[in-house]
């Protein structure tokens, strides 16, 4: 199969056009690049569209025995200098691949096949606005082997290459559902409720009054991070069934999202190993 080296050649474009989150939102596909994300993607299984690679870039085995796993029908082969014209990396490895939008129901997480390991444990990112923050917290829920991530709206493009790369593939290991607001979240917390689950919610917020470390985290969980700038709304705050803070003994008064969310995840899995 012969590369591509037309700058315009349609398929290109298409490809191009993705890393505009208006494209990505109308065609519900996403680009996704680099040896690890993409491998991440093809283990899991993610509804991989087609393989995008350059062979004068691939100097990795890893990367050429990836490209040899995909069916040629779904391969798409282009020449060095058209591949970095999709690429926002100054050394490019030559391999991406275009993915299909996955819109999971809520659902989804409480059939994971995770809650075979321990008690439920959700990360709900309320409208976070950094790709770099959303990112790190999906990698962090799947670090520790929370059972799936929400992603409340409006927030940062969950697609965008920025939030992608964050998550170093762990987009692919874990249930990430998105929400377009927040009010879908408290019928579920009830339905979870009725099936006799003692569901605790806990909102991550600079004002509590309780430390993380005074409050029992190993029960079920739902763990509420609100977005950098204001933090969780203050209807969102009042309804959860209590309100935490990372205690600040130094100058700073408040760490990133993804900062404070790895800090409470982690709280909740030492407790509950404890």
């Amino acid at each position: 199969m012969q590369p591509i080296t037309s700058f315009r050649n349609s398929q290109v474009k298409t490809l191009r056009s993705l890393r505009s989150r208006k494209y990505r939102q109308r065609e519900g596909r996403f680009l996704v690049e680099g040896i690890r994300i993409v491998g991440e993607a093809v283990a899991s299984g993610a509804p991989l569209e087609t393989l995008v690679y350059a062979p004068e870039l691939l100097v990795s085995e890893r990367a050429k025995s990836l490209v040899d796993k995909i069916d040629p029908a779904h391969r798409l082969v282009l020449s060095g200098d058209v591949f970095r014209t999709l690429s926002d990396r100054d050394q490019p490895q030559g391999i991406a691949a275009v993915i299909h939008v996955e819109d999971r129901p809520l659902t989804d997480i409480c059939t994971s096949p995770r809650l075979r390991d321990g008690p439920l444990l959700v990360v709900v990112a309320y409208q976070l606005q950094d790709p770099g923050n959303l990112g790190s917290v999906i990698r962090t829920a799947d670090a520790a082997g929370a059972t799936g991530v929400v992603v409340v709206e409006p927030s940062v493009d969950l697609y965008a290459p920025q939030t992608v790369r964050a998550t170093m593939g762990s987009i692919f290991s874990l249930p990430v559902v998105r929400l377009a607001d927040g009010a879908a979240l408290w019928p579920w917390f009830a339905e979870i409720r009725a099936t006799g689950l003692p569901l605790l919610v806990v909102a991550s917020s600079a004002r509590a009054q309780q430390v993380h470390f005074d409050v029992d985290l190993g029960k079920p969980l739902v763990l509420l991070i609100g977005s950098e700038r204001q933090g969780l709304p203050v209807d969102v705050r009042e309804k959860a069934d209590v309100a935490i803070r990372l205690p600040m003994a130094g100058q700073a008064t408040s760490l990133n999202a993804s900062a404070a969310a790895a800090a409470l995840i982690y709280e909740a899995v030492r407790q509950r190993q404890a």
